[in-house]
């Protein structure tokens, strides 16, 4: 998956920069979301990684599939993606134009990992620190997980803070053996 993001970079950064120098910003994030869910249905998702489907069948579906919100830079976009076999990083390619709108408008959305579900004013106390930290206004999605047994894990986009205790206990394990 790491793999596919990287080869997504390119593609994501032209479609935002041409959707910002526009000012699409909001039609090709709509486009990319709904090019992006179509890619992970089902059938669609098989047909994408089959070498007997070609590019060109695959183009038609999704030009039908994304009619309605397709104007003729979103169908070349499409075109070009078909020609280099690169339809499968759809969903890469609107998870990454979706990043670039955040550090556009100076939004991060932070994950918080915790052991039990945190306070209301624990996470808008935790929200406002990032905010200060990154300089950006902080969405916090949480998410409960026992299995980290206490503490909290915090991911920031490619940064991640291990404060939990099975993380700790990991740690002081390699340690102990290594």
């Amino acid at each position: 998956m790491a793999n596919l993001a990287y080869i997504a970079r390119p593609y994501a950064l032209a479609a935002f920069e041409y959707a910002r120098d526009k000012q699409q910003l909001s039609a090709w994030k709509a486009f990319l979301e709904a090019a992006s869910y179509a890619a992970k249905q089902a059938p669609i998702e098989k047909w994408l990684v089959d070498p007997q489907v070609s590019s060109e069948k695959l183009l038609v579906l999704f030009n039908e599939v994304l009619a309605s919100l397709l104007n003729n830079e979103q169908k070349n976009f499409l075109i070009l993606l078909a020609q280099n076999k690169r339809l499968m990083i759809l969903s890469d390619i609107s998870t990454l134009f979706n990043a670039h709108i955040a550090a556009l408008e100076k939004m991060s959305n932070v994950r918080l990992i915790t052991a039990v579900a945190p306070q209301e004013t624990f996470q808008q106390q935790l929200a406002t620190t990032l905010g200060k930290r990154i300089q950006h206004k902080v969405t916090l999605h949480c998410e409960v997980d026992p299995t980290i047994l206490g503490g909290a894990v915090i991911h920031m986009g490619d940064r991640v803070i291990d404060g939990s205790v099975r993380g700790k206990l990991t740690r002081l394990l390699q340690n102990l053996i290594g």
